[in-house]
């Protein structure tokens, strides 16, 4: 970590080291988040998703990182191994409340249910 990035504000990220974790408040994707600073010393999110088939990286600076804070919530730091398998990383769960949405005699899961067992559960 530089002097700059010790100095810098990172807001709702405690810093450059620690890695958080949000879910997308539309999709149910989750994603492992690290904040850092880019070379003009403003904010930058590097984020990867965890509970989609493939593995996706974005990277999120300036008025993105607003948009990243106004369409994702913070889920938690530091999960333990049982959260992070079966909610955070979980294909299957994310899967249930994609393609089975109990709709039209669906036996899935609705979004009240996805979202209270990744909220309740961290």
């Amino acid at each position: 970590m530089t002097k700059r990035e010790k100095t810098m504000n990172f807001g709702k990220f405690k810093d450059c080291d620690t890695h958080t974790y949000w879910v997308n408040k539309k999709t149910g994707t989750t994603h492992m988040v690290s904040a850092d600073v880019d070379w003009s010393g403003n904010l930058k999110l590097h984020t990867t998703t965890l509970n989609l088939r493939y593995e996706r990286d974005y990277f999120f600076r300036k008025d993105a990182v607003d948009r990243f804070l106004k369409n994702y919530e913070f889920v938690c730091e530091n999960p333990n191994i049982v959260f992070w398998s079966k909610v955070l990383a979980n294909k299957q769960l994310k899967s249930e409340l994609s393609w089975g949405l109990k709709t039209k005699g669906r036996l899935g899961i609705t979004k009240e249910e996805f979202f209270n067992k990744v909220k309740g559960e961290a």
